[in-house]
């Protein structure tokens, strides 16, 4: 029987209590046992992965990084909708639930949520918590996906939704590449044609530091930069006018971070003649955000 929902959880030297609170947050969804399976890419860890519930499937590779540890995960995932999970994050299970109940109507390709960087207690009762709401706006829950990538801010994160395993034919993580959720998120959707935005804060982000998206040292940041450029310019090149709004705004991630991870204005003049000479300066006029409309008047 082919499982409702695939979590892929990808692990790399995570301490062992983080993973623990992973696992724990899965185990406490209101899943009949043959509705999930969970697979624990295990990237090369110092240490092996000890569990013995026999819905986590641990799979062990040398250690590639997490776009090779989301693409093995992919390979091995049943599943009709597939869900990312950081070892070192967790899900909400009260929350959750909103999204379980879509993803069992089959409703929509993508199912969106909400995160938080609030911890809760994770398996709290889930009697205790309010019935989750929908967001209002554009057709109601439910968007075509051409109108909410004109229309709404896109959130990349890969673990921020559920999505349907057969949307997404021959598209996989990009090996090497830091953000790589900036560059498969928005194919994704390009491949999906509705989704359901959900206003519930199902997905616990951790945020620490000794990750090498938080690395100050200059060549990591260097190749942030540099793989920020090539997501921008990858997206364009698939000529998609759909990706313009996001594009934009990845643009002014791009030069916001040249400032706050360099404080150079040698390297921001460089990175921003070169935006020029590439064609994505100047920004147009428009209202995605406050920071988007300021940028676009000075740049």
């Amino acid at each position: 029987m082919t499982p409702l929902i695939s979590f892929i959880i990808t692990y790399h030297n995570e301490p062992e209590d983080y993973l623990q609170a992973c696992m724990e947050s899965i185990e406490a969804l209101p899943l009949a046992q043959d509705e999930a399976e969970v697979i624990v890419v295990d990237d090369g860890s110092r240490n092996r992965i000890n569990h013995h519930n026999k819905l986590f499937k641990i799979v062990r590779q040398e250690e590639s990084g997490l776009s090779v540890a989301r693409n093995t995960g992919i390979a091995q995932a049943q599943g009709r909708y597939i869900q990312f999970i950081d070892a070192d994050d967790y899900l909400v299970p009260s929350a959750y639930e909103a999204v379980l109940e879509q993803l069992r109507k089959a409703s929509a390709d993508i199912i969106l949520f909400q995160m938080t960087k609030h911890e809760t207690n994770r398996l709290e009762a889930r009697r205790s918590a309010k019935r989750p709401s929908l967001r209002s706006g554009g057709g109601g829950a439910m968007f075509d996906v051409q109108s909410f990538l004109l229309h709404h801010n896109l959130r990349a994160a890969a673990w921020g939704y559920a999505f349907k395993r057969d949307v997404l034919g021959n598209l996989r993580f990009c090996p090497g590449l830091l953000h790589e959720d900036e560059l498969f998120t928005p194919q994704l959707f390009l491949r999906a044609k509705s989704l359901v935005d959900l206003n519930v804060k199902a997905y616990f982000y951790r945020q620490h530091d000794g990750t090498i998206t938080h690395s100050k040292k200059p060549a990591q940041v260097k190749k942030r930069l540099d793989d920020i450029l090539f997501i921008i310019k990858e997206l364009r090149s698939l000529g998609d006018n759909r990706l313009e709004r996001r594009i934009r705004q990845l643009t002014v991630d791009y030069l916001q971070k040249t400032w706050t991870q360099t404080h150079s204005l040698r390297e921001l003049h460089s990175r921003v003649s070169e935006l020029r000479k590439e064609g994505f300066l100047p920004l147009p006029l428009r209202c995605y955000s406050l920071r988007y409309l300021a940028a676009s008047l000075v740049f």
